[in-house]
């Protein structure tokens, strides 16, 4: 018996399979995926409609770890719950057992659903189109069609590269064996799905095998309960070094599949031992692998749905506890990656994170405005440097997201939103910046241990209280696009650059003054200058809301 051919034959159908699924999930991927995304978050709410969800998705892209990367993403970016993943998880399980009914076809005797009847026409049209269609439309569909074509080929050709292994008293001994070992056909189904990274790869093997003629019942049930547990091996190592909810959302996969093969498992052995011992002798068909594989999943579902808080709770736990985030992580403001695709939601967490970055950076620049006016900077300007380091640290994540956004497809209005978002960043950081050169005055007034004049101090008071006026009338108008607000912005910051203007033109009127010291007076000069400056920033803000209205009335 030529070997070698048989090794090459099997390792040639096996990777036109795997070849033809990756290009099938892919191409599926590419032009369902921005759909998928916003379907997630819609119908995610729950833990039932997340299973439905995470049924029909895997069931359309063909991929689980996809769906469930998918789904992690966006618990990151705070748009769905580790709740509405438990429930995708759930469904995803159901979802990948399509393709097995694909392989299960060719026994039944209907030769217009024969895998190589249908791979052979797919791949001719695939191809065909992929050859003279000019719109990437029809490009795309092709690719999916050729997928499909590829896969089937692919399939169709496994079984007739074993068939001659099926010969061998040493292979039929083998599976005998496995049949009586229910332990070792679990870690068989656990290792080859796991090295192949495809539980619909490792189901076709296994199919290939029935098709054979060499794979017992028992040893089939056991090598599947391990091919679901292989599934989680993928999952588990994207959430290596990753935060709490994706190693939780990994965890889930990993304990719903793990109790699945217990408990199932466990049925399994007292059914074959004691109930109907000849039953797990017996050589098993493709079409029932099939109906094994889909019915385990469902009732799996059925049995653990109700147990869906306990699961979560457990995998929560096993995650650890929350760790010190750095704040330039995306799901400490939930800007994720995986939400660049859908711009509708990506816009709205970016929205949001400029929120909470403006809020921050307020509260800072009262701090430092605060160590000027109450003189007493000395040891305290520590936690302002580093809320200051945060906050910059925080608008430059967003910048950066808002970037590869801009990558993306954008219609006219989301491109004026990013760019409007990009160059308030801009002055915002400019803003902080300004605040720490407050502080800086106020070391150094500390320092020397300056005085003022009361109506100086008064004044002060007077530019910083409307300099925070005109700041938070910036972020308003940046979050509403109100032009009332807009215009009372250029308004007001116009009027606190007159106000420090006007204390400069004063000061040749303070050198007169009795105790006039020079070096305090350009201390006080230049934290007004601060003021202004940040008032001037407020204003650009302003002005880049006013010029892309107008620019939107343009276009429109």
């Amino acid at each position: 018996m030529d070997y070698f051919g048989i090794i090459v034959s099997f390792l040639a159908a096996l990777g036109l399979f795997l070849f033809g699924l990756k290009v099938l999930s892919s191409s599926l991927e590419e032009a369902a995926g921005p759909s998928i995304k916003r379907l997630l978050v819609k119908f995610t709410k729950t833990r039932f409609r997340g299973v439905l969800f995470g049924a029909g998705a895997t069931a359309l892209i063909q991929s689980s770890t996809a769906v469930t990367v998918m789904s992690v993403g966006f618990v990151n970016a705070g748009l769905i719950t580790l709740t509405g993943v438990v429930g995708i998880i759930m469904g995803a399980n159901i979802g990948t057992t399509i393709v097995s009914w694909f392989m299960a076809s060719a026994e039944w005797n209907l030769n217009f659903l024969r895998p190589d009847v249908l791979g052979a026409v797919a791949v001719l049209v695939g191809a065909s189109f992929l050859l003279f269609a000019k719109k990437e439309k029809t490009k795309s569909i092709a690719k999916v069609v050729a997928g499909f074509g590829i896969l089937f080929v692919g399939l169709s050709s496994m079984p007739a590269a074993v068939r001659p292994l099926a010969e061998l008293d040493i292979i039929r001994d083998l599976f005998i064996m496995l049949s009586h070992n229910p332990l070792l056909s679990l870690l068989i189904g656990i290792l080859v799905t796991a090295i192949i990274q495809s539980s619909n790869a490792s189901i076709g093997i296994l199919q290939s095998m029935a098709m054979a003629g060499v794979i017992p019942w028992s040893a089939a049930v056991f090598i599947v309960l391990g091919q679901n547990v292989g599934t989680c091996f993928t999952t588990m190592l994207t959430s290596i070094g990753a935060n709490r909810n994706t190693k939780a959302a990994s965890f889930v996969h990993f304990i719903y599949n793990m109790m699945g093969a217990a408990i199932f498992g466990v049925g399994a052995f007292v059914y074959f031992q004691f109930i109907n011992a000849s039953l797990g002798n017996e050589l098993i068909a493709a079409t029932n692998i099939s109906m094994l594989h889909t019915g385990y999943n469902v009732l799996l579902l059925l049995v653990l749905f109700p147990l869906g808080n306990v699961i979560l709770n457990l995998a929560i736990k096993m995650a650890g506890k929350d760790e010190q985030v750095s704040v330039n992580e995306f799901e400490i403001i939930g800007l994720d990656e995986n939400i660049l695709e859908t711009p509708e939601y990506a816009l709205e967490n970016a929205n949001k994170s400029v929120v909470m970055l403006t809020d921050k950076l307020r509260q800072n620049m009262l701090t430092g405005a605060d160590l000027f006016m109450t003189q007493d900077a000395d040891g305290k300007s520590d936690n302002f440097n580093s809320t200051a380091s945060e906050i910059d640290t925080i608008n430059k994540t967003i910048r950066n997201f808002l970037t590869r956004l801009y990558d993306e497809e954008l219609n006219e209005e989301q491109s004026v939103t990013v760019a409007s978002l990009v160059q308030s960043l801009t002055s915002l950081k400019r803003i902080s910046q300004h605040s720490r050169g407050i502080v800086k005055q106020s070391e150094y007034f500390d320092e020397e241990n300056y005085h003022y004049p009361d109506e100086d101090v008064k004044m002060l008071q007077d530019i910083l209280d409307k300099t925070v006026s005109c700041y938070n009338e910036a972020v308003n108008a940046l979050t509403s696009g109100k032009m009332k607000i807009v215009r009372s912005v250029l308004k007001n910051a116009d009027e606190i650059i007159a106000m420090r203007n006007e204390y400069k033109l004063n000061q040749k009127e303070r050198v007169l003054q009795d105790n006039y010291n020079f070096e305090a007076d350009v201390v006080f000069m230049e934290v007004f200058r601060h003021f202004a400056e940040i008032a001037k920033q407020a204003k650009s803000i302003a002005e880049v809301i006013l010029n892309n209205d107008d620019e939107a009335k343009i276009l429109s």
